[in-house]
């Protein structure tokens, strides 16, 4: 009994002298401006979410503030931070 199924192919061995074989794959230059392209608009997004995080957490009121376990100096520290720091 196999552990490979019946329907798979399967692949040939290296010939005795052979240590390694190389291939080189050639990139669809299209999709690289695509990736860069969503790449970029995630960042911005992220970004954007971040702002918007601290701004409403900066407005929060201190029984708000007290309902999550977060200080007022904590939530304007954080919301001192600049959008695009982690």
């Amino acid at each position: 009994m196999s552990a490979v199924p019946e329907n798979e192919l399967r692949i040939a061995p290296l010939p005795a002298k052979v240590q390694s074989i190389q291939c080189r794959i050639q990139q669809d230059s299209r999709r690289v401006p695509r990736t860069l392209l969503v790449s970029a608009l995630q960042r911005l997004t992220s970004w954007h979410q971040k702002r918007e995080s601290r701004r409403v957490l900066r407005n929060l009121t201190d029984a708000e503030l007290l309902d999550i376990g977060v200080t007022r100096a904590e939530a304007n520290k954080e919301a001192s931070k600049s959008f695009f720091w982690d």
